[in-house]
Protein backbone atom coordinates (compact mmCIF):
# COMPACT_ATOMS: atom_id res chain seq x y z
CA UNK A 1 0.00 0.00 0.00
CA UNK A 2 1.29 3.45 -0.96
CA UNK A 3 2.20 5.72 1.96
CA UNK A 4 2.46 9.39 0.92
CA UNK A 5 4.26 10.46 4.10
CA UNK A 6 6.90 7.72 3.76
CA UNK A 7 7.34 8.69 0.09
CA UNK A 8 7.89 12.39 1.03
CA UNK A 9 10.39 11.44 3.73
CA UNK A 10 12.31 9.16 1.35
CA UNK A 11 12.32 11.82 -1.39
CA UNK A 12 13.72 14.51 0.94
CA UNK A 13 16.26 12.12 2.48
CA UNK A 14 17.45 11.19 -1.01
CA UNK A 15 17.95 14.89 -1.85
CA UNK A 16 19.78 15.50 1.42
CA UNK A 17 22.04 12.49 0.88
CA UNK A 18 22.97 13.75 -2.58
CA UNK A 19 23.64 17.28 -1.29
CA UNK A 20 25.68 15.99 1.62
CA UNK A 21 27.86 13.83 -0.65
CA UNK A 22 28.34 16.79 -2.95
CA UNK A 23 29.28 19.00 0.02
CA UNK A 24 31.82 16.45 1.28
CA UNK A 25 33.46 15.98 -2.13
CA UNK A 26 33.26 19.58 -3.40
CA UNK A 27 33.34 23.09 -2.02
CA UNK A 28 29.64 24.01 -1.83
CA UNK A 29 28.40 27.53 -2.46
CA UNK A 30 26.05 29.36 -0.12
CA UNK A 31 23.01 28.63 -2.29
CA UNK A 32 23.54 24.86 -2.04
CA UNK A 33 24.00 25.08 1.73
CA UNK A 34 20.78 27.06 2.05
CA UNK A 35 18.90 24.47 0.01
CA UNK A 36 20.30 21.64 2.13
CA UNK A 37 19.24 23.49 5.31
CA UNK A 38 15.75 24.07 3.86
CA UNK A 39 15.46 20.35 3.16
CA UNK A 40 16.37 19.57 6.78
CA UNK A 41 13.67 22.00 7.95
CA UNK A 42 11.13 20.52 5.53
CA UNK A 43 11.89 17.06 6.88
CA UNK A 44 11.68 18.39 10.45
CA UNK A 45 8.24 19.81 9.67
CA UNK A 46 7.04 16.39 8.54
CA UNK A 47 8.44 14.66 11.63
CA UNK A 48 6.92 17.33 13.90
CA UNK A 49 3.46 16.41 12.59
CA UNK A 50 4.21 12.71 13.12
CA UNK A 51 5.06 12.94 16.84
CA UNK A 52 2.71 10.54 18.59
CA UNK A 53 1.97 8.55 15.43
CA UNK A 54 2.23 4.80 16.05
CA UNK A 55 3.83 4.16 12.65
CA UNK A 56 6.64 6.64 13.41
CA UNK A 57 7.61 5.98 17.06
CA UNK A 58 10.90 7.87 16.75
CA UNK A 59 9.56 11.01 15.08
CA UNK A 60 10.74 13.21 17.96
CA UNK A 61 14.27 11.78 17.74
CA UNK A 62 14.29 12.41 13.98
CA UNK A 63 13.03 15.97 14.50
CA UNK A 64 15.98 16.68 16.78
CA UNK A 65 18.40 15.04 14.34
CA UNK A 66 17.08 17.19 11.47
CA UNK A 67 17.72 20.32 13.53
CA UNK A 68 21.13 19.00 14.60
CA UNK A 69 22.15 18.40 10.96
CA UNK A 70 21.04 21.93 10.01
CA UNK A 71 22.86 23.33 13.05
CA UNK A 72 26.04 21.59 11.89
CA UNK A 73 25.78 23.82 8.80
CA UNK A 74 25.74 26.92 11.08
CA UNK A 75 22.03 27.67 10.85
CA UNK A 76 20.97 29.96 13.70
CA UNK A 77 17.31 28.86 13.64
CA UNK A 78 18.31 25.20 13.98
CA UNK A 79 20.58 26.01 16.94
CA UNK A 80 17.70 27.97 18.50
CA UNK A 81 15.22 25.12 17.97
CA UNK A 82 17.63 22.65 19.56
CA UNK A 83 18.33 24.98 22.47
CA UNK A 84 14.63 25.55 23.05
CA UNK A 85 13.79 21.82 22.82
CA UNK A 86 16.58 20.78 25.20
CA UNK A 87 15.71 23.60 27.61
CA UNK A 88 12.04 22.57 27.80
CA UNK A 89 12.94 18.95 28.59
CA UNK A 90 15.57 20.05 31.12
CA UNK A 91 13.05 22.30 32.90
CA UNK A 92 10.54 19.44 33.00
CA UNK A 93 13.14 17.07 34.45
CA UNK A 94 14.21 19.70 36.98
CA UNK A 95 10.58 20.06 38.01
CA UNK A 96 10.33 16.27 38.47
CA UNK A 97 13.46 16.41 40.60
CA UNK A 98 12.07 19.25 42.73
CA UNK A 99 8.72 17.51 43.31
CA UNK A 100 10.55 14.52 44.78
CA UNK A 101 8.27 11.70 43.63
CA UNK A 102 10.34 10.83 40.55
CA UNK A 103 13.64 12.29 41.67
CA UNK A 104 16.69 10.19 40.95
CA UNK A 105 20.36 10.64 40.24
CA UNK A 106 19.78 9.61 36.62
CA UNK A 107 17.08 12.25 36.17
CA UNK A 108 19.26 14.94 37.73
CA UNK A 109 22.22 14.00 35.53
CA UNK A 110 20.05 14.05 32.40
CA UNK A 111 18.59 17.46 33.36
CA UNK A 112 22.09 18.90 33.79
CA UNK A 113 23.20 17.48 30.42
CA UNK A 114 20.14 18.96 28.73
CA UNK A 115 20.71 22.38 30.35
CA UNK A 116 24.33 22.34 29.15
CA UNK A 117 23.33 21.32 25.61
CA UNK A 118 20.58 23.96 25.53
CA UNK A 119 22.95 26.72 26.60
CA UNK A 120 25.59 25.65 24.05
CA UNK A 121 23.04 25.78 21.21
CA UNK A 122 21.51 29.06 22.39
CA UNK A 123 24.97 30.66 22.55
CA UNK A 124 25.80 29.35 19.06
CA UNK A 125 22.51 30.77 17.71
CA UNK A 126 23.20 34.07 19.47
CA UNK A 127 26.67 34.29 17.88
CA UNK A 128 24.99 33.76 14.50
CA UNK A 129 22.71 36.74 15.21
CA UNK A 130 19.52 35.05 16.45
CA UNK A 131 17.60 37.55 18.61
CA UNK A 132 15.28 34.98 20.21
CA UNK A 133 18.27 32.94 21.37
CA UNK A 134 19.78 35.95 23.13
CA UNK A 135 16.43 36.63 24.81
CA UNK A 136 15.98 32.99 25.87
CA UNK A 137 19.53 32.84 27.22
CA UNK A 138 18.71 35.96 29.23
CA UNK A 139 15.70 34.13 30.66
CA UNK A 140 17.99 31.27 31.65
CA UNK A 141 20.07 33.68 33.74
CA UNK A 142 17.00 35.41 35.22
CA UNK A 143 15.36 32.12 36.23
CA UNK A 144 18.52 30.13 37.01
CA UNK A 145 17.86 27.48 34.35
CA UNK A 146 21.11 25.52 34.07
CA UNK A 147 23.20 28.46 35.30
CA UNK A 148 23.65 30.35 38.54
CA UNK A 149 20.81 32.86 38.80
CA UNK A 150 22.04 36.31 37.75
CA UNK A 151 19.19 38.74 37.09
CA UNK A 152 21.54 41.53 35.98
CA UNK A 153 23.23 39.41 33.30
CA UNK A 154 19.81 38.15 32.20
CA UNK A 155 18.41 41.66 31.92
CA UNK A 156 21.46 42.75 29.93
CA UNK A 157 20.82 39.98 27.41
CA UNK A 158 17.10 40.77 27.17
CA UNK A 159 17.82 44.50 26.71
CA UNK A 160 20.51 43.72 24.12
CA UNK A 161 18.04 41.55 22.20
CA UNK A 162 15.43 44.34 22.25
CA UNK A 163 18.04 46.85 21.04
CA UNK A 164 19.27 44.46 18.35
CA UNK A 165 15.70 43.97 17.14
CA UNK A 166 14.90 47.69 17.52
CA UNK A 167 11.59 46.91 19.18
CA UNK A 168 11.41 49.22 22.20
CA UNK A 169 7.81 50.02 21.25
CA UNK A 170 6.85 46.33 21.64
CA UNK A 171 8.25 45.82 25.16
CA UNK A 172 4.88 44.92 26.81
CA UNK A 173 4.20 42.25 24.15
CA UNK A 174 7.75 40.89 24.37
CA UNK A 175 7.56 40.72 28.17
CA UNK A 176 4.19 38.97 28.06
CA UNK A 177 5.54 36.45 25.51
CA UNK A 178 8.60 35.56 27.60
CA UNK A 179 6.78 35.61 30.94
CA UNK A 180 8.39 38.72 32.45
CA UNK A 181 5.20 40.78 32.66
CA UNK A 182 5.72 41.71 36.30
CA UNK A 183 6.00 45.45 37.07
CA UNK A 184 9.48 45.17 38.64
CA UNK A 185 10.92 43.68 35.42
CA UNK A 186 9.36 46.37 33.28
CA UNK A 187 10.67 49.10 35.61
CA UNK A 188 14.18 47.59 35.56
CA UNK A 189 14.22 47.42 31.75
CA UNK A 190 13.02 51.01 31.39
CA UNK A 191 15.68 52.12 33.90
CA UNK A 192 18.38 50.36 31.86
CA UNK A 193 17.10 52.08 28.72
CA UNK A 194 17.40 55.47 30.42
CA UNK A 195 20.92 54.64 31.67
CA UNK A 196 22.02 53.54 28.16
CA UNK A 197 20.37 55.95 25.70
Amino acid sequence: MFNLTRWKINRIEKKIKSMKLNRINNQPNDELLKREILNYFELAGIYKKLIGNIKYPYAEVMLIECYRAAADLDDSSAHFQLGQTFLEEAKYRQNLQNEGIFSSQGNLTRAQQLFEAALVHLLAAEKLGHIGAKRLRGLCFINGWGVVEDKNAGFELVVASIEQEGSWDKIPQIFAAIGLNKPEFFTAIMQRRKDNP
